[in-house]
Formats: C-alpha cells, sequence, structure tokens
C-alpha cells in the first residue's frame, strides 16, 4: 500500500476539506473494520489504481497485529461480506518509538513492515505512517469519519507522515498542507523520501479556553456543566444586578437559567464573570452579561461577548440578537450589532434596553448533523476533544 493519505486534525486546509467531505459525501457513509474477505475485495479492485501495493498477506498480518490500522467505508451499512455496493478504505501504521525512527533510517520496509516496529491497539503510538487510501466519488466521504477517530487523545499531535505514489497523490498531499521532506522530532534525522505534515499548536477555542490552576490574571473561559458552576453565575449577576443596579431579583432569575447556555469566565481561578445564551429558531439571543466590579478594568467583557459569539457559530448560528442598556450599547456595537429604531424597552426598573442585530457567516468548524456520532455526544463546547463516553478516547 504505497498511496497516499490524509492527515493532523490541526490544519486548516485540512479541516475545510474533511468539512466538505463530511457535508457532501458522507451521508449515508458508514466506517468500520473490514473482515478479510472484504480486504481482499478491496486490494483486487485498488491494485490497478495503487502503484505498489503491499501483498495480502502482508496487508492481513497488520490487520491481526492491530486492527485500528486498517479502515473500511462503505455506503448504506456496514457488511461483512463483499458486494457490489461502492466501498473504500484507508490504512495506517501506528508506530512504536522505534518504529519511528525506523520510517527515517530505512528500517521499515512499507510494503512489508515489521510489526516490531507497529503499536498495539491499546498502545498510544509515536507517530502515524499513512500506509493508502482508495475510494470512489460515492465513499469518499468515509475519510472524514475515519480522522474523526484520530482527533482522539490517543492520536492527537502525533507526527504524521506519507509517501505519494503519483504526481496526483503528491498534489493532493501538498493542498491540505503536507510538505516535501520530513524531519524527525530529534532533529538528527531528515529525508526527502518522507512528506509531513508541519504541527501547528492548537488555538484554545473562546468559550474552552480556561485551564484551572491558570496565573492570576489570565482570562479563561468555559461553558457551564454543572450545578456548582451555575451557582458561581448566578453568585456574578446577583452581584452585579441585584445588588449594584438595584435590579429586582425575578427580573435577573426569569426561568431561562435551566434552558440557556451560560459561559464562565475566569481572571486566574477565580470566577469573575458570566454572559447566558438562549437559543430559538434561526437566531440566538446573548444576554445577561455581566463582571465583578473588581475586574472591569480588564478585558474579560469583551472576551465573553466574542466568546458568545464564537460559541454561537459553532452551533450553527449566523443572527444574534441583544437588548443593552444604554450606558453598555457601545460595547455591543463594537461587535457589529446594529441598533434597531426606537426608544427601547423598559421592564422592572426605570432602565431601557435597545434592540440591537449582529449577522455573520456560519463557521467552517460548527457542528451539524454529519459531523459523527462521537462528536455529537461530547460535552456543550468541548466538540474538538473527545468525551469519557468513546472507546480508546
Amino acid at each position: 500500500m504505497e498511496h497516499v493519505d490524509l492527515a493532523s486534525p490541526r490544519q486548516p486546509k485540512r479541516a475545510k476539506f474533511l468539512r466538505t467531505l463530511a457535508l457532501d459525501h458522507a451521508r449515508n457513509v458508514v466506517c468500520f473494520t473490514p473482515s478479510e474477505a472484504i480486504i481482499d475485495q478491496l486490494m483486487r479492485v485498488a491494485e490497478n489504481d495503487i502503484p505498489g501495493l503491499a501483498s495480502k498477506p502482508a496487508v492481513l498480518a497488520v490487520l491481526r497485529h492491530n486492527p485500528e490500522c486498517i479502515f473500511a467505508f462503505a455506503r448504506g451499512g456496514w457488511q461483512e461480506q463483499p458486494s457490489d455496493a461502492p466501498m473504500g478504505f484507508m490504512a495506517m501504521l501506528p508506530l512504536t518509538k522505534d518504529g519511528h525512527r525506523a520510517l527515517f533510517d530505512g528500517r521499515l520496509k512499507t510494503d512489508a513492515p515489521d510489526l516490531a516496529f507497529v503499536a498495539r491497539q491499546h498502545e498510544r503510538p509515536d507517530a502515524i505512517y499513512h500506509w493508502g487510501v482508495f475510494g470512489g466519488p460515492a465513499v469518499v466521504g468515509g475519510m472524514a469519519l475515519v480522522m474523526e477517530r484520530l482527533s482522539s487523545d490517543k492520536f492527537r499531535g502525533l507526527p504524521m507522515y506519507c509517501k505519494a505514489a503519483s504526481p496526483e497523490a503528491h498534489k493532493f498531499m501538498l493542498s491540505i498542507g503536507f510538505v516535501d521532506g520530513a524531519q524527525h522530532p530529534s532533529g538528527r534525522e531528515y529525508t526527502r523520501s518522507l512528506m509531513g505534515l508541519p504541527r501547528v499548536p492548537p488555538t484554545p477555542h473562546g468559550f474552552d479556553s480556561y485551564t484551572p490552576g491558570a496565573l492570576p490574571r489570565e482570562i479563561g473561559i468555559k461553558v457551564v456543566h454543572d450545578l456548582e458552576e451555575l451557582s458561581m453565575v448566578r453568585a456574578i449577576r446577583a452581584a452585579a444586578y441585584v445588588s449594584e443596579q438595584q435590579m429586582p431579583y425575578r427580573e435577573d432569575v426569569d426561568g431561562n437559567d435551566l434552558s440557556a447556555t451560560h459561559l464562565l469566565g475566569y481572571i486566574g481561578d477565580e470566577p469573575a464573570g458570566c454572559i447566558r445564551i438562549r437559543y430559538f429558531a434561526g437566531f440566538v439571543k446573548v444576554e445577561r452579561l455581566a463582571v465583578f466590579e473588581r475586574f472591569r478594568k480588564t478585558t474579560l467583557a469583551l472576551k465573553l461577548v466574542r466568546a458568545a459569539i464564537e460559541f454561537g457559530r459553532h452551533k450553527g448560528y449566523t443572527h444574534f440578537y441583544g437588548q443593552a442598556e444604554e450606558s453598555v450599547i457601545k460595547l455591543w456595537e463594537r461587535f457589529g450589532f446594529i441598533r434597531r429604531e426606537g426608544p427601547g424597552v423598559k421592564y422592572m426598573t426605570d432602565l431601557y434596553y435597545h434592540e440591537g442585530d449582529l449577522r455573520v457567516e456560519a463557521s467552517p468548524e460548527a457542528v451539524h448533523a454529519q459531523s459523527g456520532p462521537n462528536v455529537l455526544i461530547r460535552p456543550e463546547g468541548q466538540w474538538h476533544r473527545p468525551s469519557h463516553l468513546e472507546v480508546g478516547g
């Protein structure tokens, strides 16, 4: 199997490509570990298109050694026996530390790999060598399903390599972020016979940027996931609204807290601010922005609004609606909110609130119905991180 494959979940080109695959081609496509009979069928079909295809005994040996090395994808559903249904495959070699070195010093023969260089299913590899990919237009979206699996903690951040078996494959790999040549992470070995994927440190999403134990002045934001965190939100709003603004309790606690998403902002490890997001068909309402008085000279308020918009875009929304009191309307206008005409509305106090709208483009990372079952069970705001429910995550 000397063809090409895809790579790191952190590359923007690749992320856009896989999203297109998922949206346009992955519907009704499933990904599964193939039986030996299906491997035989796929190899007979692929041998005319992939120069230097590994032998069937070599492929089966790798499959038996680690079933996670080879994935089949088919339209319609899982199958155990060959059929006329469109099918494809992706194959990889999860390399041990010595296997990683062997890839560079020539000891690893990719047409017949020594299994001592290939990690077992229960082991975290030291690197990934993309061994091969094959599939027609009907099942090409299966590649997105495979790469979803490679976003788990077990594989995330690993160096990735491949060889291009044809000029077309080489052009494709360049288009999704691979570069000619590869260097071992030790810095001592470099080879032009491989293509490598430069690793880019992930940029945290604004709504998932809080890390416990943060530096004292560091700003972080997270989605509220439990009642303790919700009580922190209530405490911040009680101080900012009920105490400072003399807002009636029932105006702040309006019965919508349990049907909304809350973002909790931290300064270091100290809860310092919050914002609420509620959902309607076609738009979201961003509201209840509050920051403790002693933290109002920081940029936390700005970051909370920005994070709320980013979060909504990741949920697939492009229309944001809000109501802002006169003294803070300019803050919202900084983000592009357009104030509606009219005197504003008044509730239980003498304050007037002005309505406003923001319309933005859809996020290229938005969660959608074809994002994959594992993504769709992950905690809110953590769609990019595997959850405890995922096998091998």
